[in-house]
């Protein structure tokens, strides 16, 4: 079973969760300390009122006809914005116009009838000063601009009055009305509140500090979905069978460090059923011929937990009633004497192949009711007497490398046939311990001599393209890749596997 969106989304976030932990310490810290550079801040506020209708017009009975309010708010904060009354504040505060206009915020909205300036300031006194010079510079502009236009329609009346005298007595009812239009203009706006204190509004830990943190939340969870969208790294079990078009058999969870054999001792209940599953499953497309079954793990690159795979799957198949051979191949860098507590002088593999030992010398008989942790104990094959088997008809038996070389020799040997018939003799499967596929040329060669291979993936380890090149390899070889297993898988993806009772 695959893991759902919800547990990928919290693996991924997990995966990050040290990256964006350190970007919102590191913007927590950089904002306030940003602002203690900066110095104290201190930030005054004047508020002007705007009505929709002119005192003016009121006065003097002029009906000027529908007003939409939002459109009157919305040219009033335009003009806010305008430079002409930071130009007027300038010349009453001092300063530049640009200066002051950078300093000062205009808050408001078109469906309400204030608007406020806010300055800020490093001075308490001037940014008092300054917004109250800025809210009377553009109270007085927004008069000025309609008594301008009211000015113009008075000259044009005066002009009119003196080129057709017949019409002076008509006229100069209207040239009365607007000259109290003039004296009464306002432009429809009042500074309601005037500012008379600058609180101070920084540096403020608290809100620094959740600030920074916020801007560290953003740019962290920006960085971690960058590097998962460009990080090619198989962490799924679809990642893996869309790579090499093969089922995942098994996937199992991350197993604690230094523990070789799980299946059985302390660790048993925790990881022997989800290896009983994959020995099932491998059981399940044995070749339909005499003789044993010769299953190849491998893996692309080091490192993917081949070694605990096979040796732990080949206990698995023995206690399923199978008789297993389990033969270590990977002669760079042998792990399976170690894992079964086999002596490094026991010859091997490699003194199979040369002649210099037999199989009874080199074949060791393992038993499970020994002491120790895992409860594994591996006797010379001449020494057992048939008690403590892995039950009544499974066995299994282990072949160390016998040494360590570079190079294919082994694997290339014309004996290797022979060895392997003889080590599969009275067997039902024989599990070979392989080098990396991609790093090595010894699994190429190996697979003329097996029937099936088994692919190691390690949750996070490996690229996708990897996989897709060891699939590719893999169309020349004579065995086929039957599966792969998912190792060292988080919690949430493995537990599918782990039934609680």
């Amino acid at each position: 079973m695959r893991p759902s969106a919800a547990e990928a989304l919290k693996a991924a976030i997990r995966r990050s969760l040290p990256i964006v932990v350190a970007l919102v310490v590191l913007g927590a810290v950089a904002v306030n300390l940003f602002k203690q550079i900066q110095g104290p801040r201190y930030s005054a506020t004047a508020r002007v009122y705007h009505s929709t209708v002119d005192l003016s017009t009121a006065v003097t009975q002029i009906d000027p006809g529908f007003v939409d309010p939002q459109r009157v708010m919305g040219t009033a904060l335009s003009l806010a914005g305008s430079p002409e009354p930071y130009e007027r504040a300038a010349r009453v505060v001092g300063g530049t116009a640009d200066g002051l206009r950078s300093q000062t915020k205009v808050g408001g909205s078109d469906q309400v009838d204030i608007i406020a300036f806010t300055t800020t300031a490093d001075d308490a006194d001037r940014a008092t000063r300054t917004v109250n010079a800025v809210a009377d510079s553009y109270v007085d502009w927004r008069a000025d601009i309609q008594s301008n236009a009211i000015t113009e329609a008075i000259d044009q009346l005066r002009s009119q009055t003196a080129a057709s005298p017949a019409t002076r007595a008509a006229l100069q009812d209207e040239l009365d009305r607007l000259n109290v239009m003039r004296t009464l203009a306002s432009g429809g706006a009042t500074v309601i509140e005037r500012a008379t204190d600058a609180p101070k509004v920084s540096p403020a830990p608290v809100r620094d500090t959740f600030l920074g943190a916020s801007l560290g939340v953003v740019i962290g969870l920006l960085l971690a979905g960058a590097r998962e969208a460009f990080n090619t790294r198989v962490r799924s079990e679809s990642d893996v069978e869309e790579a090499l078009s093969k089922p995942v058999l098994a996937t199992i969870q991350s197993l604690p460090k230094r523990a070789g054999i799980v299946v059985v001792g302390r660790h048993e209940s925790r990881w022997g059923d989800t290896y009983a599953l994959l020995a099932a499953n491998l059981m399940q497309i044995r070749p339909g011929r005499n003789g044993p079954t010769v299953l190849a793990v491998t893996s692309s690159v080091a490192g993917e937990g081949k070694t605990t795979t096979a040796s732990n799957l080949a206990v698995a198949m023995a206690m399923r009633g199978q008789r297993v051979v389990l033969a270590e191949f990977d002669l760079r860098k042998p792990a399976i004497g170690r894992m079964f507590r086999i002596p490094l002088e026991s010859p091997g593999v490699i003194q199979l192949v040369d002649g210099n030992a037999t199989v009874d010398s080199a074949v060791w008989q393992v038993q499970l009711n020994g002491a120790g942790p895992s409860g594994i104990v591996a006797v010379p094959l001449g020494l057992k007497n048939g008690d403590g088997l892995l039950g009544t008809e499974g066995s299994l038996r282990v072949v160390a490398a016998g040494g360590q070389e570079r190079g294919a020799r082994v694997a290339r040997s014309p004996q290797l046939p022979e060895l392997l018939e003889k080590l599969g003799s009275g067997a039902d499967v024989v599990v070979l311990d392989t080098p990396p596929a991609l790093a090595t040329v010894e699994m190429a060669e190996l697979s003329a001599s097996v029937d099936a291979v088994l692919v190691v993936v390690r949750h996070g380890r490996v690229t996708r393209r990897s996989l897709v090149s060891l699939r590719r390899q893999a169309e020349g070889w004579r065995a086929d890749i039957v599966g792969a297993v998912l190792t060292d898988s988080p919690a949430e993806e493995g537990e599918y596997y782990h039934y609680k009772q």
